[in-house]
């Protein structure tokens, strides 16, 4: 049995959401393009979230994580 190694989307993934965290509550709101910037790391997390998505579901059934099903079953 190996252990399990998460897709690169997953790296992805918390990369952009620790951007949005310094987006949202980090901010120098004087800077004039800071809602821009949040506005953009929003964007990026759905996006990561949607490329794991779509990367563990091309695993085969075995290599998934544990309750993951594509049909949607638990």
């Amino acid at each position: 049995m190996s252990l399990y190694q998460s897709p690169l989307e997953a790296h992805h993934l918390v990369s952009a959401v620790l951007r949005l965290i310094h987006a949202t509550h980090y901010a120098d709101e004087s800077s004039p393009h800071w809602d821009a910037e949040r506005e953009y790391s929003a964007e990026q997390v759905a996006l990561a979230a949607r490329a794991l998505t779509r990367a563990v579901d091309a695993m085969p059934e075995n290599e998934q994580p544990i309750g993951w099903r594509k049909d949607g079953e638990s």
